[in-house]
């Protein structure tokens, strides 16, 4: 058993517990597989990805809602990159619930929403945080793949997120490189949303 509880398929490479509200960034080679796992429950990720090789080619949620055909991406869906070449392809989804369109909180952001006494950093810092030691900056930050998250499309567009996160306890996703990549992950933040059930836990993220 893992340290967080679930079994992996193999022996990990990389196996951490990134703390509520935390972030952390690492190199993943092609043919690896990240996974990334709800400790507690209720808990959203966010994620962004970076070319390896080429540092300015990085994940694109348009291109792969639209290369996917939905904006809803589970097991067998591909993560495309901004040249349109994929990055990750998901392998295995115990959630089935994931968000291309929602993009990422900040403190900005949330001074908008909620106001500047409510307001403190989002996963736009945390990942700006966690890529400057690859020499990148906030400028380079794409949109992100939000992992356990539901952020439904309504009828008439309208779009919120007004329940917490549909994860529970030792839930997981798999994904597998199909670049040498860079990625980012946060344990979301968010406390003025429901996102996190109001309260931010922990995130294993495991590579092997």
């Amino acid at each position: 058993m893992t340290r967080a509880g679930t079994p992996l398929p193999r022996t990990p490479i990389r196996d951490q517990v990134i703390p509520a509200k935390g972030e952390a960034a690492f190199e993943v080679q092609r043919g690896q597989v990240v996974r990334v796992e709800d400790v507690e429950g209720d808990q959203a990720v966010d994620l962004i990805c970076y070319n390896a090789e080429d540092l300015s080619e990085k994940f694109w949620a348009a291109h792969t809602a639209k290369l996917n055909g939905t904006i809803y991406v589970t097991t067998g869906h591909t993560l495309f990159s901004d040249k349109a070449r994929p990055m990750l392809t998901i392998v295995e989804d115990t959630v089935g619930v994931n968000d291309l369109i929602c993009g990422s909180c900040s403190y900005a952001l949330d001074v908008v929403r909620y106001g500047e006494d409510k307001a403190a950093p989002g996963c736009m810092d945390l990942f700006e945080r966690s890529i400057q030691p690859w020499g990148l900056e906030r400028k380079d930050i794409p949109m992100c793949f939000n992992i356990f998250l539901d952020y439904p499309v309504e009828e008439g567009g309208t779009v919120a997120i007004d329940k917490d996160a549909v994860s529970k306890p030792g839930d997981h996703i798999d994904l597998r490189a199909e670049m040498d990549l860079l990625v980012s992950i946060t344990a979301c933040p968010q406390e003025n949303n429901p996102c996190n059930g109001y309260n931010p836990t922990p995130i294993r993220v495991a590579v092997y």
